[in-house]
């Protein structure tokens, strides 16, 4: 039977997964108005000031290294809600994970001065309630021990002592009954894939298999309708305003989406074949190549954000998945 959980390892996950949830709004929406007017005033006025006025920041510079590090409190957020659903469920490998994020992001409140104290609190809480004693035994599975009350005294009654009789021998050298045949051993069945292993292979496979539909729709649109789409780039006014924002071109937007499809499409069929070599072959090699293709999904889906979300989420899912105890046993049972 699993240990129950206690309170301590519920209150962290829930402090730590609506923090995560909300880090990742905040930051969603930031993002999504990114490079604005507005913003860009805001960064010259900062960049207009001592000390940084003295380093010949350029705006566009400085959007460009903050996006790049607001994409990685993103990744960081979704990482920190799935690690806050499976330490819930006594994943160990999540409550390291869990750990170490709610230390970075303690250290990283912390900088950003006193308005980031009461964060950075509720971060170390989660830390300490991860790692008290009740939440390390309910993570290594140990029962909790019971508090049971003295046992009364029992007198025990001296029992008369018993005289023992030797057995008769059989008659006429008789040996017994002879002794029953070997109960034949049922069948071999293999080990049944643990639920953890079959999570991994439906994300990994689903995901594949819509990237690689979207890769060569994409692909479709950009030979067989070329001229339409330039035409479109070149004449709607939002997507006029993109390209400047961009400083591109229609044919740099062209050449961005054929490439990128391409890569989409031939990720997607390596992930097919890594998901059916996994489903079918039960080996190491198999699921260090889950764990190498996820943290690969995981870099490519940040670089197409916001379309990427939910392959991050599924490749964080994956990488804590095929970590578990229970899948490393079943592909290394081969």
């Amino acid at each position: 039977m699993a240990a129950p959980r206690p309170r301590s390892v519920t209150l962290a996950c829930l402090y730590a997964g609506i923090g995560a949830a909300f880090l990742f709004m905040s930051l969603l929406s930031v993002l999504w108005d990114w490079g604005s007017i507005a913003l860009q005033d805001q960064i010259a006025d900062v960049l207009d000031q001592q000390p940084l006025a003295g380093l010949e920041l350029d705006v566009q510079t400085v959007l460009d290294g903050l996006r790049w590090v607001l994409l990685a409190g993103v990744v960081a957020s979704i990482a920190g809600m799935v690690f806050a659903v499976f330490a819930f469920r006594g994943d160990r490998g999540s409550q390291i994970g869990l750990t170490v994020l709610c230390g970075l992001a303690a250290l990283t409140f912390l900088a950003s001065g006193l308005v980031g104290f009461l964060p950075a609190l509720i971060a170390v809480v989660c830390i300490a309630l991860l790692w008290n004693a009740d939440s390390r035994r309910f993570f290594a599975g140990e029962e909790q021990p019971l508090e049971l009350g003295a046992a009364p005294a029992v007198r025990q009654q001296p029992s008369a002592p018993q005289t023992a009789h030797p057995a008769a021998p059989p008659p006429g050298g008789w040996s017994g009954p002879p002794a029953p045949a070997p109960a034949q051993l049922p069948p071999y069945l293999p080990a049944r894939r643990p639920a953890s292993v079959t999570l991994s292979l439906l994300l990994t496979g689903i995901g594949a298999a819509v990237v690689a539909g979207f890769g060569a729709l994409s692909l479709l649109v950009v030979t067989v309708g070329r001229d339409e789409y330039e035409r479109t780039l070149n004449e709607q006014g939002f997507m006029q305003d993109v390209l400047r924002s961009s400083r591109m071109s229609a044919d740099d937007a062209i050449a961005i989406i054929t490439w990128s499809a391409v890569v989409w499409v031939v990720l997607a069929l390596i992930a097919l074949a890594v998901t059916l070599w996994a489903a079918t072959r039960r080996s190491p090699a198999a699921r260090k190549a889950l764990f190498a293709l996820s943290i690969i999904t995981l870099v490519v889906s940040v670089l197409f954000f916001p379309l990427g979300l939910l392959w991050t989420a599924a490749a964080v899912v994956v990488l804590v998945q095929v970590s578990k105890p229970d899948a490393k046993a079943w592909f290394g049972a081969a």
